[in-house]
């Protein structure tokens, strides 16, 4: 029984199960409205949202961020940068489409992306990313710091200071013209 009661796992399987279908849709949209470029571009400028030529440039380049954005995230790399990205594109177009899109339908499916790139934003990646990987190559090099406690094992370095002469210029070394 204590199956069913016990928590079993570790966060970061959920969140690369989570990177993992949230960045596979995002890159598959960008890819399908990537392949009819125009068409996205005409959905966007019919929204009305942005003027004709702010519609132009966001259809124009929308597609092609969220095939860079999508593969990011699948692969845990800047995260917290790309989860920020995506979620403002989620948080824009909640706002253009309104939460309930569509008849039938019980709310707008970006609200889900919406939360699972908020939550990858302040998780962070888990285990299995790039992220961590970095994260342990760093950790590596990093000094540690000395316990006060253990002066037996620090080593005192002195150094001795030695002064220039003086700046005085002897008569002797003046060159007569």
């Amino acid at each position: 029984m204590s199956l069913f009661f016990k928590a079993h796992g570790k966060p970061s399987i959920g969140l690369l199960l989570i990177r993992l279908v949230v960045g596979a849709y995002t890159m598959s949209l960008g890819i399908m409205q990537a392949s009819n470029i125009e068409d996205y571009i005409n959905k966007v400028k019919a929204l009305q949202f942005f003027s004709e030529n702010t519609a132009f440039i966001i259809g124009f380049i929308t597609p092609f961020l969220l095939i860079i954005l999508g593969g990011l995230y699948i692969m845990g790399f800047f995260t917290p940068i790309t989860s920020f990205s995506l979620a403002v594109i989620s948080i824009v177009k909640i706002a253009s489409r309104g939460f309930f899109p569509t008849e039938g339908i019980p709310f707008n499916k970006d609200l889900l992306f919406l939360v699972c790139f908020l939550t990858t934003l302040f998780a962070g990646a888990g285990i299995i990313s790039f992220d961590a990987l970095l994260d342990r190559r760093k950790k590596k090099n990093v000094i540690e710091p000395i316990d006060k406690n253990e002066v037996s094992t620090v080593k005192t370095i002195s150094a001795e200071v030695i002064e220039e002469p003086s700046a005085e210029v002897k008569e002797e070394d003046k060159i007569n013209p």
